[in-house]
């Protein structure tokens, strides 16, 4: 089921997909931006993975690296990471955003971490639903821990039985 993210109501936990901090980091989506700061001041029960923050810091490093790199690969930002100054210049962005992760944190977030078991799970999550391995190991922890609410971009996750998928590009 998919339903819009701005109408989640705060009684249920919901866990958190790299899509949203992304909307956030980059202030391309206004209802995943309002979403977050609902979770800083009021009571929602948010949860996220360990792997989810892995892929948003990847990606706001990679888009960072962009800034001053003509030609942006994990090999080009590593020969660039060779000067520390470089690292920096580049790392500056990311260092922010896992600072408001921590806010985000101390206002009751919390980060699950992912265990062995839950790629186990992951690979049926995949066969049984086609989501890629990313997405079937944030099934796993969600259903480790009985989240079956997910806020994301992510509408791949709506075939997946008895999880609601609260999108920010979901009509009302």
């Amino acid at each position: 089921m998919q339903k819009n993210l701005r109408n989640f109501e705060s009684s249920s936990a919901v866990f958190i997909d790299a899509t949203i901090f992304l909307h956030h980091a980059f202030d391309i989506n206004p209802a995943s931006v309002e979403f977050l700061g609902r979770i800083e001041t009021s009571n929602i029960k948010a949860y996220t993975s360990a792997l989810v923050l892995e892929e948003v810091s990847y990606k706001i490093m990679m888009q960072s690296a962009s800034n001053f790199l003509d030609r942006v690969t994990v090999q080009h930002v590593k020969k660039f990471f060779e000067n520390p100054k470089n690292r920096g210049k580049v790392l500056t962005p990311l260092i922010e955003y896992i600072d408001y992760i921590d806010r985000l944190q101390e206002a009751g977030m919390t980060v699950i971490d992912l265990k062995g078991s839950d790629m186990k799970q992951a690979v049926h999550h995949t066969k049984d639903n086609g989501l890629i391995t990313a997405d079937a190991a944030h099934l796993a922890v969600m259903h480790r821990k009985s989240i079956n609410h997910i806020a994301t971009e992510d509408l791949d996750f709506a075939v997946v039985p008895n999880i609601t998928v609260w999108s920010p590009s979901v009509k009302q």
